[in-house]
């Protein structure tokens, strides 16, 4: 993937201590790891799939993805065959 470049106000920084580039480097990882969270949380909600496959799905820490799930009032479901799978993974 290639690099971006763009121009952004420094007023987006106030309040916050550190170099302007390493703040926006921060602000671009946390805003990636929020959107692959909520992806996966849709690919959870939307079939009949493990939390543990969502996060392979977008490349996140299946104990991440749980603590998000249910920070969020969302329980792991399990039927037989899920559970089957993630025992023997």
């Amino acid at each position: 993937m290639g690099e971006a470049g763009f121009r952004i106000s420094q007023q987006i920084f106030a309040g916050l201590d550190g170099e302007p580039e390493q703040l926006l480097q921060e602000i671009i990882r946390l805003g990636v790891q929020q959107l692959k969270i909520r992806r996966a949380l849709e690919i959870y909600q939307a079939g009949n799939c493990s939390l543990g496959y969502a996060a392979e799905q977008v490349n996140l820490p299946k104990p991440l993805l749980i603590r998000e799930a249910r920070a969020r009032g969302m329980e792991p479901f399990f039927d037989e065959q899920i559970l089957q799978e993630e025992l023997s993974a």
